[in-house]
């Protein structure tokens, strides 16, 4: 008689492995995620000495997409990547539990790369109207992702019914439909974050390459939307949830980091212009200013960002940066240059125009 009984043989493929392209691409997107905001925080810090909200925002943004990369690649410990044919059921609720911080560090990651970018439109945008229209696009896209964060955490009552499912009484919201509604509310507050400033950058008065690298740069944040459309695809029940849970982690991870990097090449301007001077002479600089005999050459000045706000016609700034004399420059604007010589601080100029509302040449200023 036979001392042991035969186990019923393993599926074909059921020993696949795919922990270590989980936790290979999430280290890179962390990394790639770093060296922008680490590149962003260098151009707006240290050369042209202007952190704002943004970029503490961003911050935030990076912070907590360490939270949600560092929690998916952990679930690779309890099996993400594995086929539940070999999952210890004992790892079940340890997944579970870092598959709910990976979706609340997720939304929050979302939340705060949106503010990023609105709390720079309304800091580079200095005409009221405009501003107006952000601050109302603020509070909605805010609100809309607060309430998606608020879900994330209270989606199950008590929360760690989440992970220990019907050990413990209570109730949890359906992750069906929750998950289409919140990609869904998701992709339509990113097409409109990503539209709302291209209307202004349409109407620059500027050099054509550089109104083309502005809008390029611009655009690019609908690659987070089609990477967004991508990821609905993904957004099911499983039955072998521990290997096919691996696309749509990759695919979040993937979203918050091309966000991360559209939010941070717009603001690459003084960095490019300092340190490869030609690209920024042939594709950022506006070598001259005004018209006839008034016309200034500012060959070696970059611009950083805007200073002062825009009223009616005629109007002067209300801002000035101590240290700088205005130099007139010809039809409706005129130029600071500081009185020290052009070489002390090459970012710092400012301009100031004296055009209608509708001359929107001084966004190109902006970083």
């Amino acid at each position: 008689m036979s001392s042991t009984s035969d186990a019923p043989p393993l599926p074909p493929g059921a020993l696949d492995d795919r922990s270590g392209t989980v936790i290979g691409v999430v280290i890179f997107c962390l990394l790639w995620s770093t060296a922008m905001v680490g590149l962003r925080l260098w151009s707006r810090g240290r050369i042209i000495k202007q952190l704002g909200i943004d970029d503490y925002a961003c911050i935030a943004g990076l912070l907590v997409t360490y939270g949600s990369g560092i929690a998916i690649a952990h679930m690779t410990t309890f099996g993400l990547g594995k086929h539940i044919d070999v999952m210890n059921p004992v790892n079940i609720p340890l997944y579970l539990r870092d598959f709910y911080v990976s979706i609340v560090m997720y939304c929050a990651a979302l939340l705060a790369i949106k503010l990023t970018f609105l709390f720079q439109y309304y800091r580079v945008l200095a005409v009221q109207q405009m501003r107006v229209v952000y601050l109302v696009a603020i509070f909605i896209v805010g609100g809309w992702g607060l309430s998606q964060l608020l879900v994330g955490i209270f989606i199950c009552t008590p929360i760690d019914k989440f992970w220990y499912g019907d050990a413990l009484p209570g109730s949890c919201i359906p992750n069906i439909p929750q998950w289409y509604i919140n990609a869904a509310g998701n992709i339509i507050t990113d097409l409109a974050v990503f539209a709302l400033p291209l209307p202004a950058l349409w109407r620059l008065t500027m050099p054509k390459p550089q109104k083309i690298v502005l809008i390029f740069i611009f655009s690019l944040g609908f690659f987070t939307v089609i990477i967004s459309v991508i990821r609905i695809r993904y957004l099911h029940l499983f039955e072998d949830f521990p290997w096919e849970n691996v696309d749509s982690s990759l695919w979040s991870v993937g979203e918050l980091t091309s966000a991360i990097t559209c939010a941070c090449l717009a603001t690459m301007k003084p960095l490019i212009v300092k340190y490869f001077p030609s690209l920024g002479t042939n594709v950022f600089r506006s070598p001259e200013y005004g018209t006839g005999r008034s016309r200034s050459r500012t060959k070696d000045l970059e611009f950083s960002t805007v200073h002062g706000r825009h009223g009616k016609s005629g109007s002067r700034s209300e801002h000035k940066a101590p240290g700088h004399v205005e130099m007139a420059s010809g039809q409706g604007s005129e130029v600071e240059l500081p009185k020290s010589g052009l070489k002390e601080n090459p970012f710092e100029m400012h301009v100031v125009h004296k055009q209608s509302i509708d001359d929107r040449s001084w966004l190109s200023t902006a970083t």
